[in-house]
């Protein structure tokens, strides 16, 4: 069905959250927003999907159901002559597990995640798109359901209603390890021992981390984003539990056959001190072993947009190039190809599905040995959230800095590339240093 994508503006301001907050208590709300505008360029929000697609964790034949969503994505079609990202079509996740799960790999689930879907997509005909470059707000209607123009008058009525935001949320404690430092080092050896037999040139291995809360999820989401500023963050309202990523990563953009990539490997933390922090910066842009574990990660989605790609058109248009946030420093590659013809974004997302550089390398072995080391299954972590457009763009983060929120419990993984020269101690180290980019939030 062809539908025609029609455009009203909205009020534009630097106070957005306030207008969020109008909608954060809506059924299926979804945001997926870039506070840090370096980074960064455009804001997504909508709620009220008229169709959700969900693919539990214990489907028995999972090809069947991917098919199934894939056919979903392709009969979405719509005109329009803006140039806004998103024009109608899915939003949501998918979790790193179904990567797992298609490999035969099934870890037991910590209780927190209990029954959580593998994918869960919500489909969506309107949107409010906002471009921090233009400094513009558009409220988009795809027209796929009769009921839409009456939920675009509402919309617009609560975007205008703008109260006061209060953040009704309490940590109650800190985030704490669910595995203890032995058990870390234990897995790190293991892990260090099939480095060394040349099983595999790195490995991401992970942590979760389990705190207790009472309050909102979204006032967490606020104030966190406030104090550390990222360009792919995302919230999102499921069905018993809420999605709070902070991610400064991403995974794939595909746009009109152009597919762009931005692994990080290589992370350092901030200091107050401008002296101590440009020392940081420098022993991380000169440091031999967070490079080569960049690099590694640039050559495996090499190959992964290669299997896509028209020959010749895969380029590293960056290499570990210094990126700052305000908890921690990261090194940034940026690889970009050109589709060959009648490649969707459907199958470019799952050609280099899960993303390499919450993997390691080669990507099939390391998931291996993730799933042999690491105790309980990700869930969304490490995963990927998003969007597929009516209009055939996508763009997914790597769920990092990733929250789930359920029941006024918090679930946090925690990771981190690990190659031969790796020491436990520093791993373990950056484990908590990445956290202190949430929990910081709390301790101002």
């Amino acid at each position: 069905m062809l539908n025609q994508v029609t455009c009203d503006a909205l009020y534009y301001s630097d106070g957005l959250v306030k207008h969020y907050q109008t909608l954060s208590a809506l059924p299926g709300f979804v945001l997926l927003e870039s506070r840090d505008r370096l980074h960064g360029r455009y804001d997504i929000v909508s709620a009220y999907p008229y169709e959700r697609v969900v693919i539990p964790r214990d489907t028995t034949d999972l090809a069947a159901s991917l098919r199934q969503f894939q056919d979903k994505l392709q009969s979405l079609t719509t005109t329009s002559a803006c140039a806004l990202p998103f024009q109608g079509g899915a939003i949501g996740y998918i979790a790193y597990d179904l990567g797992a799960k298609l490999m035969g790999l099934n870890a037991p689930t910590h209780p927190i995640l209990d029954n959580m879907p593998l994918l869960d997509m919500g489909f969506y005909d309107w949107a409010i798109v906002v471009d921090h470059v233009e400094q513009s707000v558009t409220l988009i209607s795809a027209n796929q359901q009769s009921e839409t123009m009456q939920l675009v008058k509402e919309i617009r009525v609560r975007w205008d209603s703008v109260s006061l935001f209060s953040s009704a949320f309490v940590l109650h404690r800190p985030f704490a390890p669910v595995i203890s430092q032995m058990d870390y080092h234990a897995a790190f050896a293991s892990i260090h021992a099939d480095l060394i037999r040349g099983r595999a040139y790195q490995v991401n291995y992970t942590q979760p981390f389990i705190a207790d809360s009472s309050g909102d999820p979204w006032g967490m989401y606020c104030t966190v984003c406030e104090h550390n500023p990222v360009p792919y963050g995302a919230f999102m309202r499921c069905q018993d539990f809420d999605i709070l990523s902070f991610s400064s990563e991403r995974f794939l953009t595909y746009d009109n056959n152009k597919m762009l990539t931005s692994p990080i490997k290589g992370t350092a933390r901030r200091s107050a001190d401008l002296v101590v922090d440009t020392q940081l910066q420098n022993w991380l842009l000169s440091c031999p072993k967070n490079r080569a574990e960049n690099v590694m990660i640039v050559d495996l989605l090499r190959n992964d947009l290669g299997k896509i790609a028209r020959p010749g058109s895969v380029n590293v248009t960056s290499l570990c190039a210094l990126q700052s946030y305000t908890a921690v420093h990261h090194l940034v590659s940026d690889i970009e190809a050109e589709c060959k013809d009648g490649i969707t974004a459907w199958d470019a997302f799952m050609a280099c599905f899960p993303g390499g550089s919450i993997t390691g390398a080669p990507k099939r072995e390391a998931m291996r040995i993730i799933y042999e080391q690491e105790q309980m299954a990700r869930g969304v972590y490490c995963g990927h959230i998003g969007y597929f457009s009516a209009h055939g763009r996508c763009d997914m983060n790597i769920a990092i800095r990733t929250v789930v929120a359920r029941h006024g419990c918090l679930y946090l993984g925690v990771g981190g590339g690990i190659v031969i020269d790796s020491q436990w101690q520093d791993e373990y180290k950056e484990c908590l240093t990445k956290i202190q980019a949430i929990t910081g939030a709390f301790l101002v």
